[in-house]
């Protein structure tokens, strides 16, 4: 199975550990930091390298000088990369983590703006690039002018195509989406009940909502109460028995990357849900996106509960 992973806009972070109360007011000096390239794409591309899958392709959009580096550190990482190239400059994002006091706070930077002129020649760079057949991830927001007018002309083509269309997106964006059939829906929960105003989450309204919309798999992630899962006749409850910590930045791009994983592995939707919940799962055991390593994906496997009932 390939995948092309579509990640509209990519970032360079930078975590800067506080491990200690500040000695002066007002001012924090990090004890070490932690640099990536981020966005939910190129997270789930870092997780297939670590699982040894490389039947994809993550396809960026990069500008300036933020641009370049987060080229070379693809490159760095090996992420295999499809790159469009725009004028305006690619964002940094900062997290800060008081270690001592087990939070941590994220500023996100606008990121770049999208001319007219490029959003039309991304398109068309799209339609040289996706493969028939094959399987578009749509994952994590846009540059700002990108609409989801956009969106839905590159669902259209995709479709036409003969692709599978899989995605992790919210807003009026996931509202277009989600008229185009996808394979699978892979949203958090505070997202999905925004998309479709929804006061809760029982099982009759995502029911509802997957039958309207003809989603093939609809899974909602709840944190740290795992996720629920909803295909033609079953519905499925994961959970993990035990949860590490609060920093969980990234665990629903590395749960998306370990089902699709197994799923291209032809596993059963109860293997593909221990599997990505596990990974989810080791996200949160370094500082970092997607950042895990075999042993700690390994040690959380036996530690996922789930449970599985008609629909």
């Amino acid at each position: 199975m390939s995948v092309q992973i579509l990640n509209l806009n990519p970032c360079y972070d930078h975590w800067v550990i506080i491990s200690n109360v500040p000695k002066t007011p007002n001012v924090l000096r990090g004890d070490y930091v932690v640099k990536l390239v981020d966005g939910k794409g190129l997270n789930i591309a870092r997780v297939f390298n670590l699982l040894g899958f490389h039947d994809y392709l993550c396809i960026n959009v990069l500008g300036g000088d933020v641009g370049k580096i987060i080229s070379s550190k693809c490159r760095e990482e090996n992420i295999k990369t499809a790159e469009f190239w725009i004028n305006d400059e690619n964002r940094i994002n900062t997290a800060v983590v008081y270690e001592y006091e087990k939070r941590m706070l994220m500023v996100n930077e606008p990121g770049p703006v999208m001319t007219p002129d490029e959003i039309e020649r991304f398109i068309q760079y799209l339609d040289s690039v996706i493969e028939e057949k094959s399987t578009l991830v749509i994952s994590g927001s846009a540059p700002r002018g990108f609409e989801a007018k956009h969106m839905s002309r590159i669902a259209q083509m995709v479709k036409e195509r003969g692709c599978r269309l899989m995605i992790d997106i919210s807003g009026e964006w996931l509202r277009k989406l989600v008229k185009f059939e996808p394979e699978m829906v892979k949203v958090n929960a505070d997202e999905f009940k925004m998309a479709f105003e929804l006061s809760n989450l029982s099982v009759e309204k995502l029911y509802e909502v997957k039958k309207r919309y003809k989603i093939n798999v609809l899974c909602v992630t709840l944190g740290k109460d795992g996720s629920i899962t909803l295909t033609e006749d079953r519905v499925f409850h994961a959970k993990p028995k035990l949860v590490h910590c609060d920093f969980s930045v990234g665990s629903g791009d590395s749960f998306f990357a370990g089902y699709l994983y197994k799923e291209a592995m032809g596993k059963s939707m109860e293997e593909r849900l221990i599997f990505a919940t596990a990974c989810g799962m080791a996200n949160t055991l370094k500082y970092g996106a997607a950042i895990f390593d075999l042993k700690d994906l390994n040690e959380q496997l036996p530690l996922v509960e789930i449970a599985e009932e008609r629909l």
